[in-house]
């Protein structure tokens, strides 16, 4: 088992205002839903390969579609 290293303050700082940033700038108009998750792994020797396939649906507001 690895031991973890804990993050610096100031990178926990920059992830905290880098995540309020990218809220600020999404557009609410477009939500986005996880529909399904797959995840294949195949190990052979001391190689791990992992394939995750993330399904999703984007609803945009039907004032976009329209010119």
């Amino acid at each position: 088992m690895t031991v973890q290293q804990k993050k610096p303050l100031m990178r926990c700082l920059g992830e905290f205002f880098g995540n309020i940033a990218k809220g600020v700038k999404t557009d609410p108009a477009a939500e986005r839903r996880e529909v399904a998750r797959h995840v294949s792994e195949k190990t052979e020797g001391d190689v791990t390969l992992r394939r995750t396939t993330i399904d999703e649906i984007e609803i945009h507001s039907s004032d976009e579609g329209s010119d």
